[in-house]
Protein backbone atom coordinates (compact mmCIF):
# COMPACT_ATOMS: atom_id res chain seq x y z
CA UNK A 1 0.00 0.00 0.00
CA UNK A 2 0.98 3.29 -1.05
CA UNK A 3 1.15 6.10 1.75
CA UNK A 4 3.10 9.69 2.80
CA UNK A 5 5.95 7.19 3.55
CA UNK A 6 6.28 5.36 0.25
CA UNK A 7 9.06 6.77 -2.08
CA UNK A 8 7.00 7.04 -5.08
CA UNK A 9 10.83 7.21 -6.98
CA UNK A 10 11.87 3.89 -5.89
CA UNK A 11 12.17 1.34 -8.72
CA UNK A 12 9.91 -0.50 -7.11
CA UNK A 13 7.06 1.77 -7.02
CA UNK A 14 7.99 2.70 -10.74
CA UNK A 15 7.59 -0.70 -12.21
CA UNK A 16 4.26 -1.18 -10.30
CA UNK A 17 3.20 1.73 -12.45
CA UNK A 18 4.09 0.43 -15.63
CA UNK A 19 2.55 -2.52 -14.60
CA UNK A 20 -0.75 -0.57 -13.73
CA UNK A 21 -0.87 0.82 -17.28
CA UNK A 22 -2.52 -0.79 -19.44
CA UNK A 23 -4.47 -3.29 -17.06
CA UNK A 24 -7.17 -2.96 -15.49
CA UNK A 25 -6.16 -6.29 -13.02
CA UNK A 26 -3.57 -4.48 -11.59
CA UNK A 27 -4.75 -0.91 -11.37
CA UNK A 28 -7.81 -2.29 -9.43
CA UNK A 29 -5.49 -4.42 -7.26
CA UNK A 30 -2.79 -1.66 -6.67
CA UNK A 31 -5.35 1.46 -6.35
CA UNK A 32 -8.34 0.00 -4.81
CA UNK A 33 -7.18 -2.59 -2.56
CA UNK A 34 -10.59 -2.25 -0.46
CA UNK A 35 -12.76 -3.01 -2.83
CA UNK A 36 -10.74 -6.12 -4.52
CA UNK A 37 -10.41 -8.18 -1.68
CA UNK A 38 -11.79 -11.55 -3.27
CA UNK A 39 -9.19 -13.34 -5.63
CA UNK A 40 -10.42 -12.89 -9.17
CA UNK A 41 -11.92 -15.96 -11.21
CA UNK A 42 -10.96 -16.99 -14.79
CA UNK A 43 -14.09 -15.34 -15.77
CA UNK A 44 -12.41 -12.24 -14.69
CA UNK A 45 -9.62 -12.67 -16.74
CA UNK A 46 -11.94 -12.44 -19.91
CA UNK A 47 -12.99 -9.46 -18.80
CA UNK A 48 -9.73 -8.07 -18.48
CA UNK A 49 -8.63 -9.37 -21.74
CA UNK A 50 -11.56 -7.23 -23.65
CA UNK A 51 -10.87 -4.26 -21.60
CA UNK A 52 -7.57 -3.53 -22.02
CA UNK A 53 -7.21 -4.34 -25.74
CA UNK A 54 -7.20 -1.50 -27.73
CA UNK A 55 -8.05 -3.43 -30.82
CA UNK A 56 -11.58 -4.15 -29.47
CA UNK A 57 -13.82 -1.03 -29.99
CA UNK A 58 -17.00 -2.65 -28.85
CA UNK A 59 -17.10 -4.75 -26.35
CA UNK A 60 -20.44 -6.20 -24.64
CA UNK A 61 -19.97 -7.90 -21.17
CA UNK A 62 -22.92 -9.94 -19.48
CA UNK A 63 -21.96 -11.06 -16.19
CA UNK A 64 -23.50 -12.13 -12.89
CA UNK A 65 -24.57 -10.98 -9.87
CA UNK A 66 -21.86 -10.71 -7.82
CA UNK A 67 -18.81 -9.97 -9.84
CA UNK A 68 -18.36 -6.37 -8.86
CA UNK A 69 -19.36 -4.89 -12.35
CA UNK A 70 -19.72 -1.55 -11.28
CA UNK A 71 -16.20 -1.70 -9.07
CA UNK A 72 -14.67 -3.31 -11.74
CA UNK A 73 -15.69 -0.27 -14.43
CA UNK A 74 -14.90 2.32 -11.61
CA UNK A 75 -11.24 0.85 -12.03
CA UNK A 76 -11.31 0.75 -15.15
CA UNK A 77 -12.39 4.64 -16.02
CA UNK A 78 -10.01 6.04 -12.67
CA UNK A 79 -7.05 4.39 -15.13
CA UNK A 80 -7.78 5.64 -18.04
CA UNK A 81 -8.20 8.97 -16.35
CA UNK A 82 -4.82 8.58 -13.98
CA UNK A 83 -2.59 7.90 -16.66
CA UNK A 84 -4.19 10.60 -19.27
CA UNK A 85 -5.52 7.86 -21.72
CA UNK A 86 -8.84 9.16 -22.21
CA UNK A 87 -9.99 12.60 -22.77
CA UNK A 88 -14.06 12.58 -22.77
CA UNK A 89 -15.22 9.77 -20.53
CA UNK A 90 -19.74 9.17 -20.76
CA UNK A 91 -20.58 6.63 -17.86
CA UNK A 92 -23.69 5.08 -19.31
CA UNK A 93 -27.16 3.56 -16.64
CA UNK A 94 -30.33 3.16 -17.03
CA UNK A 95 -31.40 6.69 -15.42
CA UNK A 96 -29.64 10.01 -15.03
CA UNK A 97 -29.59 9.90 -11.08
CA UNK A 98 -28.14 6.51 -11.23
CA UNK A 99 -24.84 7.48 -14.16
CA UNK A 100 -25.02 10.67 -11.66
CA UNK A 101 -24.37 8.26 -8.43
CA UNK A 102 -21.58 6.36 -10.37
CA UNK A 103 -20.08 9.32 -11.91
CA UNK A 104 -20.12 10.74 -8.18
CA UNK A 105 -18.62 7.43 -6.79
CA UNK A 106 -15.84 7.81 -9.13
CA UNK A 107 -15.63 11.22 -8.26
CA UNK A 108 -15.11 10.39 -4.68
CA UNK A 109 -12.52 7.68 -5.39
CA UNK A 110 -10.37 10.19 -6.96
CA UNK A 111 -10.60 12.64 -4.60
CA UNK A 112 -10.09 10.61 -1.19
CA UNK A 113 -7.72 7.49 -2.70
CA UNK A 114 -4.68 8.11 -1.30
CA UNK A 115 -2.64 5.97 -3.13
CA UNK A 116 -4.20 8.28 -6.17
CA UNK A 117 -3.02 11.34 -4.80
CA UNK A 118 0.19 10.03 -3.56
CA UNK A 119 1.15 8.89 -6.80
CA UNK A 120 -0.74 11.52 -9.45
CA UNK A 121 -1.31 14.20 -7.11
CA UNK A 122 -4.60 15.71 -6.62
CA UNK A 123 -7.44 15.51 -9.30
CA UNK A 124 -9.60 17.96 -8.62
CA UNK A 125 -10.09 21.09 -11.07
CA UNK A 126 -12.03 23.97 -11.12
CA UNK A 127 -14.56 22.45 -12.96
CA UNK A 128 -16.55 19.75 -10.53
CA UNK A 129 -19.83 19.26 -10.89
CA UNK A 130 -22.27 16.96 -10.30
CA UNK A 131 -23.52 16.79 -14.16
CA UNK A 132 -20.31 17.48 -15.81
CA UNK A 133 -16.62 17.36 -14.21
CA UNK A 134 -12.47 17.87 -15.82
CA UNK A 135 -9.97 16.10 -13.85
CA UNK A 136 -6.45 18.10 -13.41
CA UNK A 137 -5.51 15.41 -15.35
CA UNK A 138 -7.39 17.06 -18.56
CA UNK A 139 -10.38 14.76 -18.55
CA UNK A 140 -14.20 14.96 -19.34
CA UNK A 141 -16.32 12.97 -17.10
CA UNK A 142 -19.95 13.30 -18.27
CA UNK A 143 -22.86 10.99 -16.99
CA UNK A 144 -25.75 10.31 -18.64
CA UNK A 145 -28.81 8.04 -18.27
CA UNK A 146 -30.63 5.64 -20.49
CA UNK A 147 -32.25 8.87 -23.43
CA UNK A 148 -30.49 11.69 -22.12
CA UNK A 149 -28.31 13.36 -25.59
CA UNK A 150 -25.45 12.33 -26.21
CA UNK A 151 -24.71 12.25 -29.73
CA UNK A 152 -23.40 15.77 -30.78
CA UNK A 153 -21.62 15.99 -27.82
CA UNK A 154 -18.15 18.04 -27.69
CA UNK A 155 -15.02 18.98 -24.94
CA UNK A 156 -13.51 21.33 -27.00
CA UNK A 157 -11.88 19.34 -30.13
CA UNK A 158 -13.06 16.22 -28.58
CA UNK A 159 -16.11 13.75 -28.85
CA UNK A 160 -16.46 10.81 -26.42
CA UNK A 161 -14.14 8.57 -26.39
CA UNK A 162 -15.17 6.11 -24.07
CA UNK A 163 -18.23 5.31 -23.07
CA UNK A 164 -19.09 2.79 -20.56
CA UNK A 165 -23.02 1.35 -19.71
CA UNK A 166 -23.07 -0.23 -16.96
CA UNK A 167 -26.98 -1.41 -16.48
CA UNK A 168 -27.78 0.09 -19.48
CA UNK A 169 -31.34 -1.75 -18.45
CA UNK A 170 -33.34 -2.15 -15.44
CA UNK A 171 -36.35 -5.13 -14.84
CA UNK A 172 -39.11 -2.39 -16.16
CA UNK A 173 -37.40 -0.89 -19.33
CA UNK A 174 -37.06 -4.58 -20.34
CA UNK A 175 -41.14 -5.68 -20.29
CA UNK A 176 -42.84 -4.22 -23.04
CA UNK A 177 -41.67 -4.43 -26.98
CA UNK A 178 -42.19 -0.82 -27.37
CA UNK A 179 -39.65 -0.13 -24.51
CA UNK A 180 -37.34 -2.46 -25.40
CA UNK A 181 -37.55 -0.53 -29.05
CA UNK A 182 -37.08 2.67 -27.89
CA UNK A 183 -33.62 2.09 -26.26
CA UNK A 184 -32.25 0.42 -28.84
CA UNK A 185 -33.15 3.47 -31.01
CA UNK A 186 -31.78 5.45 -28.88
CA UNK A 187 -28.60 3.47 -28.44
CA UNK A 188 -28.17 3.09 -32.08
CA UNK A 189 -28.86 6.72 -33.02
CA UNK A 190 -27.37 8.37 -30.40
CA UNK A 191 -24.49 6.61 -28.61
CA UNK A 192 -23.10 4.57 -31.64
CA UNK A 193 -23.11 7.46 -33.49
CA UNK A 194 -21.58 10.09 -30.64
CA UNK A 195 -17.39 8.88 -31.31
CA UNK A 196 -15.52 9.79 -33.78
CA UNK A 197 -15.67 7.04 -36.37
CA UNK A 198 -12.44 8.82 -38.17
CA UNK A 199 -10.47 7.68 -35.30
CA UNK A 200 -9.50 4.46 -34.02
CA UNK A 201 -9.28 5.69 -30.33
CA UNK A 202 -12.37 5.42 -28.96
CA UNK A 203 -14.15 2.37 -27.17
CA UNK A 204 -17.82 1.77 -26.24
CA UNK A 205 -18.49 -1.02 -23.09
CA UNK A 206 -21.32 -2.22 -22.16
CA UNK A 207 -21.74 -4.66 -19.20
CA UNK A 208 -24.67 -5.52 -17.64
CA UNK A 209 -26.63 -8.46 -16.42
CA UNK A 210 -29.06 -10.61 -18.84
CA UNK A 211 -33.11 -9.39 -18.24
CA UNK A 212 -34.72 -10.58 -21.01
CA UNK A 213 -34.20 -12.47 -24.25
CA UNK A 214 -35.21 -9.27 -26.38
CA UNK A 215 -33.12 -6.86 -24.77
CA UNK A 216 -30.18 -4.68 -25.95
CA UNK A 217 -27.63 -6.78 -23.92
CA UNK A 218 -29.20 -9.87 -25.48
CA UNK A 219 -29.19 -8.31 -29.13
CA UNK A 220 -25.66 -7.23 -28.91
CA UNK A 221 -24.23 -10.54 -27.75
CA UNK A 222 -25.57 -12.09 -31.15
CA UNK A 223 -24.40 -8.94 -33.14
CA UNK A 224 -21.19 -10.21 -35.17
CA UNK A 225 -19.64 -6.60 -34.43
CA UNK A 226 -19.51 -6.60 -30.94
CA UNK A 227 -17.25 -8.70 -29.06
CA UNK A 228 -18.89 -10.34 -26.44
CA UNK A 229 -17.80 -11.79 -23.09
CA UNK A 230 -20.53 -13.80 -21.51
CA UNK A 231 -19.85 -15.63 -18.09
CA UNK A 232 -22.45 -17.66 -15.82
CA UNK A 233 -21.62 -18.57 -12.20
CA UNK A 234 -22.19 -22.08 -12.42
CA UNK A 235 -22.62 -24.79 -15.25
CA UNK A 236 -24.94 -27.19 -15.96
CA UNK A 237 -24.12 -29.28 -13.29
CA UNK A 238 -24.40 -26.81 -10.74
CA UNK A 239 -20.42 -26.70 -10.26
CA UNK A 240 -19.32 -23.51 -9.11
CA UNK A 241 -17.22 -20.85 -11.83
CA UNK A 242 -16.18 -18.87 -9.18
CA UNK A 243 -15.96 -21.15 -5.64
CA UNK A 244 -13.86 -18.46 -3.44
CA UNK A 245 -16.76 -16.32 -3.97
CA UNK A 246 -20.02 -19.56 -4.26
CA UNK A 247 -18.55 -22.90 -3.88
CA UNK A 248 -20.51 -26.01 -5.05
CA UNK A 249 -22.79 -26.38 -1.78
CA UNK A 250 -23.75 -22.61 -1.53
CA UNK A 251 -24.52 -22.67 -5.33
CA UNK A 252 -26.75 -25.96 -5.22
CA UNK A 253 -28.50 -24.02 -2.06
CA UNK A 254 -29.17 -21.35 -4.16
CA UNK A 255 -30.72 -23.31 -7.20
CA UNK A 256 -33.00 -25.07 -4.53
CA UNK A 257 -34.17 -21.70 -3.25
CA UNK A 258 -35.24 -20.71 -6.65
CA UNK A 259 -36.49 -23.77 -7.71
CA UNK A 260 -38.93 -24.34 -4.82
CA UNK A 261 -40.22 -20.55 -5.57
CA UNK A 262 -40.84 -21.63 -9.26
CA UNK A 263 -38.33 -18.96 -10.19
CA UNK A 264 -35.82 -20.98 -12.33
CA UNK A 265 -36.09 -18.74 -15.12
CA UNK A 266 -35.25 -15.58 -13.08
CA UNK A 267 -31.69 -17.73 -11.61
CA UNK A 268 -31.09 -18.92 -14.99
CA UNK A 269 -31.25 -15.21 -16.64
CA UNK A 270 -29.50 -13.41 -13.49
CA UNK A 271 -26.79 -16.37 -12.34
CA UNK A 272 -25.78 -17.63 -15.97
CA UNK A 273 -27.49 -14.77 -18.79
CA UNK A 274 -29.33 -17.26 -20.31
CA UNK A 275 -32.00 -15.77 -22.48
CA UNK A 276 -35.15 -17.55 -20.85
CA UNK A 277 -38.25 -16.78 -23.17
CA UNK A 278 -41.40 -14.97 -21.08
CA UNK A 279 -43.77 -14.00 -23.55
CA UNK A 280 -43.69 -17.31 -25.41
CA UNK A 281 -42.90 -19.72 -22.86
CA UNK A 282 -43.89 -22.79 -23.69
CA UNK A 283 -42.18 -24.91 -20.90
CA UNK A 284 -42.51 -23.22 -17.06
CA UNK A 285 -40.39 -23.87 -13.96
CA UNK A 286 -43.75 -24.97 -12.69
CA UNK A 287 -43.85 -27.92 -15.25
CA UNK A 288 -40.71 -29.41 -14.27
CA UNK A 289 -40.60 -32.19 -11.56
CA UNK A 290 -37.96 -34.36 -9.67
CA UNK A 291 -38.19 -38.26 -8.62
CA UNK A 292 -37.41 -39.52 -5.34
CA UNK A 293 -35.48 -42.43 -4.61
CA UNK A 294 -38.82 -44.43 -4.21
CA UNK A 295 -39.59 -43.60 -7.84
CA UNK A 296 -36.60 -45.62 -8.86
CA UNK A 297 -37.93 -48.76 -7.54
CA UNK A 298 -41.04 -48.58 -10.16
CA UNK A 299 -39.02 -48.28 -13.21
CA UNK A 300 -39.21 -51.37 -15.29
CA UNK A 301 -37.15 -50.45 -18.28
CA UNK A 302 -33.98 -48.11 -18.95
CA UNK A 303 -33.05 -46.52 -22.38
CA UNK A 304 -29.81 -44.32 -23.44
CA UNK A 305 -30.88 -41.73 -26.47
CA UNK A 306 -27.76 -40.66 -28.27
CA UNK A 307 -27.73 -37.27 -30.33
CA UNK A 308 -24.45 -36.77 -32.01
CA UNK A 309 -23.74 -33.19 -33.07
CA UNK A 310 -22.13 -32.75 -36.82
CA UNK A 311 -19.30 -31.36 -35.64
CA UNK A 312 -16.91 -31.37 -32.77
CA UNK A 313 -16.52 -26.97 -32.76
CA UNK A 314 -17.59 -25.43 -29.83
CA UNK A 315 -19.98 -22.65 -31.60
CA UNK A 316 -21.87 -25.74 -32.71
CA UNK A 317 -24.92 -27.79 -30.74
CA UNK A 318 -23.36 -30.09 -28.41
CA UNK A 319 -23.11 -34.38 -28.74
CA UNK A 320 -25.54 -35.09 -26.07
CA UNK A 321 -26.39 -38.84 -24.37
CA UNK A 322 -29.66 -38.82 -22.25
CA UNK A 323 -30.47 -41.76 -20.02
CA UNK A 324 -34.12 -42.41 -19.22
CA UNK A 325 -36.19 -44.45 -17.29
CA UNK A 326 -39.55 -45.89 -17.94
CA UNK A 327 -42.35 -46.32 -15.40
CA UNK A 328 -44.81 -47.01 -17.67
CA UNK A 329 -47.62 -48.26 -14.96
CA UNK A 330 -47.01 -44.91 -12.83
CA UNK A 331 -46.91 -43.28 -16.20
CA UNK A 332 -43.83 -41.41 -15.59
CA UNK A 333 -40.79 -41.04 -17.87
CA UNK A 334 -38.19 -40.42 -15.19
CA UNK A 335 -34.74 -38.41 -16.48
CA UNK A 336 -32.13 -40.38 -15.03
CA UNK A 337 -28.56 -38.48 -16.45
CA UNK A 338 -27.52 -36.23 -19.16
CA UNK A 339 -23.95 -36.02 -20.54
CA UNK A 340 -23.39 -33.31 -23.06
CA UNK A 341 -20.31 -31.90 -24.65
CA UNK A 342 -18.30 -31.12 -27.63
CA UNK A 343 -17.00 -34.89 -28.56
CA UNK A 344 -15.39 -36.44 -31.31
CA UNK A 345 -17.43 -39.29 -32.41
CA UNK A 346 -15.45 -41.72 -30.73
CA UNK A 347 -15.34 -39.99 -27.63
CA UNK A 348 -19.07 -39.63 -27.50
CA UNK A 349 -19.47 -43.20 -27.80
CA UNK A 350 -17.27 -44.03 -25.27
CA UNK A 351 -19.53 -41.67 -22.92
CA UNK A 352 -22.17 -43.21 -24.45
CA UNK A 353 -21.99 -46.68 -23.33
CA UNK A 354 -20.36 -45.70 -19.97
CA UNK A 355 -23.70 -44.23 -19.66
CA UNK A 356 -25.35 -47.17 -20.56
CA UNK A 357 -23.11 -49.57 -18.29
CA UNK A 358 -23.77 -46.78 -15.31
CA UNK A 359 -27.53 -47.00 -15.87
CA UNK A 360 -27.59 -50.89 -16.66
CA UNK A 361 -29.51 -49.86 -19.97
CA UNK A 362 -30.57 -52.49 -22.28
CA UNK A 363 -31.66 -50.49 -25.40
CA UNK A 364 -29.33 -47.67 -27.15
CA UNK A 365 -31.46 -45.09 -29.67
CA UNK A 366 -29.55 -43.24 -31.69
CA UNK A 367 -30.27 -40.40 -34.09
CA UNK A 368 -30.48 -41.97 -37.57
CA UNK A 369 -29.01 -38.67 -39.93
CA UNK A 370 -26.19 -38.37 -42.47
CA UNK A 371 -23.41 -39.54 -40.11
CA UNK A 372 -25.43 -42.77 -39.98
CA UNK A 373 -23.04 -44.07 -41.84
CA UNK A 374 -20.43 -42.83 -39.50
CA UNK A 375 -21.61 -43.68 -36.28
CA UNK A 376 -23.68 -47.27 -36.58
CA UNK A 377 -20.29 -48.96 -37.51
CA UNK A 378 -17.83 -47.63 -34.99
CA UNK A 379 -20.19 -48.21 -32.30
CA UNK A 380 -21.85 -51.69 -32.78
CA UNK A 381 -17.90 -52.13 -33.27
CA UNK A 382 -17.20 -50.34 -29.92
CA UNK A 383 -20.12 -51.89 -27.91
CA UNK A 384 -18.63 -55.44 -29.43
CA UNK A 385 -15.09 -54.85 -28.18
CA UNK A 386 -16.80 -53.60 -24.46
CA UNK A 387 -18.95 -56.68 -24.27
CA UNK A 388 -22.02 -55.39 -24.12
CA UNK A 389 -25.34 -56.40 -25.46
CA UNK A 390 -27.43 -53.97 -26.36
CA UNK A 391 -30.17 -53.44 -28.22
CA UNK A 392 -29.48 -50.46 -31.07
CA UNK A 393 -32.56 -48.50 -31.65
CA UNK A 394 -31.73 -46.30 -34.82
CA UNK A 395 -34.39 -43.14 -34.92
CA UNK A 396 -34.89 -40.81 -37.69
CA UNK A 397 -35.27 -37.29 -37.55
CA UNK A 398 -38.38 -36.39 -38.43
CA UNK A 399 -39.94 -32.53 -38.91
CA UNK A 400 -37.73 -29.86 -37.73
CA UNK A 401 -35.84 -29.75 -34.09
CA UNK A 402 -38.45 -27.24 -32.89
CA UNK A 403 -41.54 -29.69 -33.50
CA UNK A 404 -39.61 -32.82 -32.07
CA UNK A 405 -38.55 -30.74 -28.87
CA UNK A 406 -42.33 -29.75 -28.85
CA UNK A 407 -43.35 -33.58 -28.67
CA UNK A 408 -42.38 -33.15 -25.01
CA UNK A 409 -44.63 -30.15 -24.35
CA UNK A 410 -47.96 -32.52 -23.46
CA UNK A 411 -45.71 -34.92 -21.41
CA UNK A 412 -44.29 -31.98 -19.00
CA UNK A 413 -47.45 -30.14 -19.36
CA UNK A 414 -49.42 -33.36 -17.67
CA UNK A 415 -46.40 -33.96 -15.04
CA UNK A 416 -45.60 -36.86 -16.35
CA UNK A 417 -41.69 -36.09 -16.70
CA UNK A 418 -39.53 -36.00 -13.54
CA UNK A 419 -36.00 -34.77 -13.63
CA UNK A 420 -33.10 -35.39 -11.34
CA UNK A 421 -32.89 -32.49 -9.52
CA UNK A 422 -28.72 -32.43 -9.87
CA UNK A 423 -28.45 -33.26 -13.74
CA UNK A 424 -30.83 -31.83 -15.55
CA UNK A 425 -29.58 -28.18 -15.32
CA UNK A 426 -28.69 -27.84 -18.98
CA UNK A 427 -32.12 -29.54 -20.11
CA UNK A 428 -34.11 -27.01 -18.41
CA UNK A 429 -32.47 -23.60 -19.23
CA UNK A 430 -33.05 -25.17 -22.75
CA UNK A 431 -36.76 -25.65 -22.44
CA UNK A 432 -37.42 -22.69 -20.87
CA UNK A 433 -35.53 -21.02 -23.69
CA UNK A 434 -37.35 -22.59 -26.15
CA UNK A 435 -37.62 -22.01 -28.77
CA UNK A 436 -35.38 -19.16 -28.39
CA UNK A 437 -32.71 -21.63 -27.22
CA UNK A 438 -28.94 -21.08 -28.31
CA UNK A 439 -28.50 -24.90 -27.55
CA UNK A 440 -30.90 -27.62 -28.84
CA UNK A 441 -28.52 -30.73 -27.46
CA UNK A 442 -30.03 -31.91 -24.26
CA UNK A 443 -33.58 -31.28 -25.10
CA UNK A 444 -33.23 -32.62 -28.92
CA UNK A 445 -32.06 -36.14 -27.68
CA UNK A 446 -34.85 -36.45 -25.25
CA UNK A 447 -37.78 -35.31 -27.65
CA UNK A 448 -36.63 -38.55 -29.15
CA UNK A 449 -38.01 -40.54 -26.45
CA UNK A 450 -41.15 -40.24 -28.22
CA UNK A 451 -40.46 -41.74 -31.50
CA UNK A 452 -38.50 -44.44 -29.22
CA UNK A 453 -41.58 -45.11 -27.28
CA UNK A 454 -43.76 -45.50 -30.40
CA UNK A 455 -41.10 -47.54 -32.37
CA UNK A 456 -41.44 -49.96 -29.48
CA UNK A 457 -45.29 -49.90 -28.59
CA UNK A 458 -44.29 -48.91 -25.09
CA UNK A 459 -47.43 -47.08 -23.85
CA UNK A 460 -48.79 -45.74 -20.24
CA UNK A 461 -51.01 -47.87 -18.57
CA UNK A 462 -54.52 -46.78 -17.64
CA UNK A 463 -54.97 -44.51 -14.52
CA UNK A 464 -57.14 -46.40 -12.84
CA UNK A 465 -55.30 -49.82 -14.15
CA UNK A 466 -53.30 -51.09 -10.59
CA UNK A 467 -49.85 -53.55 -11.60
CA UNK A 468 -49.59 -56.51 -9.57
CA UNK A 469 -46.25 -57.61 -7.77
CA UNK A 470 -46.59 -60.32 -10.10
CA UNK A 471 -46.50 -58.17 -12.94
CA UNK A 472 -43.89 -55.94 -11.93
CA UNK A 473 -41.78 -59.44 -11.47
CA UNK A 474 -42.28 -60.00 -15.03
CA UNK A 475 -40.38 -57.06 -15.81
CA UNK A 476 -36.81 -57.95 -16.54
CA UNK A 477 -35.16 -54.35 -15.87
CA UNK A 478 -35.97 -53.44 -12.34
CA UNK A 479 -34.10 -51.21 -10.80
CA UNK A 480 -32.66 -53.77 -8.79
CA UNK A 481 -31.15 -55.75 -11.68
CA UNK A 482 -29.68 -52.93 -14.21
CA UNK A 483 -26.35 -54.52 -14.21
CA UNK A 484 -25.63 -56.16 -17.73
CA UNK A 485 -23.89 -58.82 -17.72
CA UNK A 486 -21.40 -59.40 -20.69
CA UNK A 487 -23.44 -62.34 -21.54
CA UNK A 488 -26.45 -61.31 -21.30
CA UNK A 489 -29.12 -60.76 -24.28
CA UNK A 490 -30.23 -57.71 -25.50
CA UNK A 491 -34.26 -56.96 -25.16
CA UNK A 492 -36.18 -58.63 -27.54
CA UNK A 493 -39.27 -57.42 -29.41
CA UNK A 494 -38.54 -53.44 -28.91
CA UNK A 495 -38.72 -52.71 -32.74
CA UNK A 496 -41.57 -54.51 -34.39
CA UNK A 497 -39.97 -53.47 -37.89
Amino acid sequence: MVDDKTDIRSPEIQKILLDCIGSTRVTARVMFPNRFTRTFSKDHEKIFKVLDDPSLQQVVIAAPRGYGKTSLGMAYEAGKIVFREKKFIVPVSCTASQAVLQGENLKRELLSNTTIARLFGPMKSSSFSQDQWITETGTMVMPRGSGQQIRGLLFGDFRPDLIFGDDIEDSESVKSEEQRTKLKEWFFADVMNSVDRSKKDWKIVVVGTLLHEDSLLANLLEDPNWHPVLLELFDDNYKSNWPEFMDDDSIRKLVETYRKQKMLGTLFREYRNLPVAKEDAKFKAEYFKYYSQDDLKNVQETVVIMDPAKTTKSTSDESAAVGVGLDLAGNKILVLDIDAGNYHPDEFITHSLNMCVKLKARVLGYEETSLHEFISYPLENAMKKRGLNLELVPLSARASKEERVSGLLPFYRQGEIYHNATACGGLEAQLMSYPRSKRWDCMDALAYIVPLLEKGERYFFAKDEKATEKEFASIENKEEDYEVPPDDEPFEGWRNA
